[in-house]
């Protein structure tokens, strides 16, 4: 779980409490997304936090239900990229999932659906949502995903673009797919991630996108479509929509 990010979007509250412990439902947004591990069936999750956010892993020790907490350091947040490398030794090659807990939802377990088409597919997947122009105002910055219907019954992502700047761009289609913030990936996919970094410039961020795009280019990444409501809890838009829909739980 990438939680080592500055929150920038979400400035000024985010300057003093990380975005992760924003209240949603009288709850702290990491909760939620631990929530989702739990129920999806996974006992342990790996924090990616930084130095400057100690309330993070203090709170996150305090979630109380039966879940083995690791942490580990993103001194600088040098992009979601470079937060999975960080982690990359405590998985010691194995399969894993990515959670980010700016993405919330309501309904079915995303996480849980990401995780079936992963096993039955063998391949690398990503949740899909389909955002529609005016839904978008409330999206963050994400690449429109080609998806095409495979031979057995499941989707491939073939091409996601770069992202957009500000907000979704759905196109001149007026509603277009997206890869959100449930992923599950190969253990050697870091060698991928390493591949790319060594064409940045330095000091440049390391994201997802790029290792994204080189499986979806050689058919190596499954789709699945999410069918929860979802909140892009990342901007104020969607933090806003959050916060009204989502009832008190303690």
């Amino acid at each position: 779980m990438p939680c080592g990010g500055r929150g920038t979007r979400l400035y000024p509250i985010s300057r003093w409490i990380p975005k992760e412990l924003l209240p949603v439902g009288l709850r702290p947004l990491l909760f939620w997304t631990l929530d989702e591990i739990v129920s999806a069936g996974l006992r342990r999750a790996i924090v990616v936090t930084n130095p400057e956010k100690p309330i993070l892993e203090a709170v996150a020790r305090d979630y109380g239900r039966e879940l083995a907490l690791e942490f580990v350091s993103q001194d600088v947040p040098r992009g979601l990229g470079d937060a999975l490398l960080r982690a990359a030794d405590m998985l010691g090659g194995s399969p894993f999932a990515v959670a980010l807990p700016d993405n919330l939802f309501r309904g079915n377990n995303p996480l849980a659906a990401v995780l079936q088409t992963g096993r039955t597919t063998g391949l690398a997947t990503v949740l899909l949502a389909e955002v529609s122009r005016p839904e978008a105002a409330a999206k963050g910055a994400t690449g429109r995903a080609v998806v095409r219907p495979s031979a057995d019954g499941s989707l491939r992502v073939v091409a996601i673009a770069e992202k957009s700047r500000g907000r979704f761009d759905p196109g001149e289609a007026g509603s277009a797919m997206t890869p959100i913030g449930r992923f599950v990936l190969p253990g050697d996919i870091f060698a991928e991630f390493k591949d790319v970094a060594r064409g940045l410039p330095p000091e440049a961020e390391l994201d997802d996108v790029p290792v994204l795009q080189r499986l979806a280019a050689r058919g190596a990444l499954a789709g699945t479509v999410c069918e929860a409501t979802f909140y892009d809890v990342g901007v104020p838009e969607g933090y806003h929509d959050a916060v009204a829909t989502f009832p008190p739980k303690v």
